[in-house]
């Protein structure tokens, strides 16, 4: 998935450039009643990953799939 890398990139370049320990990086994209929610995280204890959760919501509350982290 090409946006993950650039995404990943990014929350990277923020997390230099500010000298961050931890960052959350939140990106939502609404389709019609929908929202796709990006989640990147990275934290001291694991400063070599950038954690990833990708939410499907629908406009009724009700989740298509459930969060995952993506390695």
């Amino acid at each position: 998935m090409e946006f993950m890398r650039k995404a990943q990139e990014l929350a990277a370049e923020l997390t230099n450039e500010f000298d961050g320990e931890e960052i959350v990086f939140t990106a939502q994209v609404r389709r019609g009643d929908d929202w796709i929610t990006l989640d990147l995280y990275r934290n001291s204890e694991a400063p070599h990953r950038i954690h990833a959760v990708l939410d499907f919501d629908t406009g009724g509350g009700v989740f298509l799939e459930s969060p995952h982290t993506i390695h």
